[in-house]
């Protein structure tokens, strides 16, 4: 059968070993999927690992089981595949950054921007938005620029503000808002779309790790 998937890329992760693999050049025949590329780091044969794969309209998170690794090939069957997921709609993470707003933008119709250059802390993050604190008084459907370029280096994106909650919070902060990010490039969905899943799969290890603690 040909490949009817499109895939154009996909990170493949092996969490045990804290391995990622990332390849562009990508073919599928049924539940076989050949992922080709240089310095591919080795995955242990029969291996269980998780899939992220990108198509241009949407997500496909998938989990495999290698057949074969070298340094320019990673072979692996599809034991499962997610339904595919809008960019927009996808998974939501808790992470914890310390960036700045670098600007917002007035309320009227002009939305003329202004420096605002204040210290904030990430509470989650999406491809469909952001959620930070902050001691600075914004107003529902305010527009904010975001640093994000510990994602991304020169990764700035424009967030429209649709929630707001009143603290004061353990972590100093007076008011936490949750915002939709504006129109950004596919890269930068790409690039964000890694960073969610990573953080997840490094959640996910914490809190394994934490109860194999708590059980001995």
């Amino acid at each position: 059968m040909a490949d009817q998937n499109n895939y154009i890329k996909m990170d493949i992760y092996y969490p045990e070993e804290d391995i990622t693999v990332t390849s562009t050049n990508i073919n599928t025949m049924d539940e076989r999927v050949t992922a080709m590329g240089e310095d591919f780091e080795l995955i242990p044969h029969q291996s269980i690992v998780d899939v992220v794969a990108y198509q241009e309209d949407g997500v496909v998170v998938i989990s495999g089981q290698i057949t074969l690794s070298t340094s320019s090939q990673l072979n692996f069957n599809i034991i499962k595949t997610d339904d595919k997921q809008e960019r927009r709609n996808y998974l939501k993470v808790r992470t914890q950054i310390k960036t700045r707003l670098l600007k917002a933008y007035s309320m009227g119709r002009g939305h003329k921007p202004f420096v605002v250059d204040e210290a904030i802390v990430t509470r989650d993050v999406s491809l469909g938005g952001i959620g930070f604190y902050s001691n600075r008084v914004f107003f529902k459907k305010q527009q904010v620029n975001v640093d994000l370029s510990s994602i991304k280096p020169g990764f700035f994106a424009n967030a429209e503000v649709l929630r707001k909650e009143r603290g004061p919070y353990s972590n100093g902060y007076r008011f936490k808002y949750g915002c939709r990010f504006l129109p950004i490039s596919g890269e930068e969905e790409r690039v964000l779309c890694e960073y969610v899943f990573k953080t997840q799969l490094e959640n996910h290890r914490k809190l394994m790790r934490l109860k194999e603690e708590l059980d001995e």
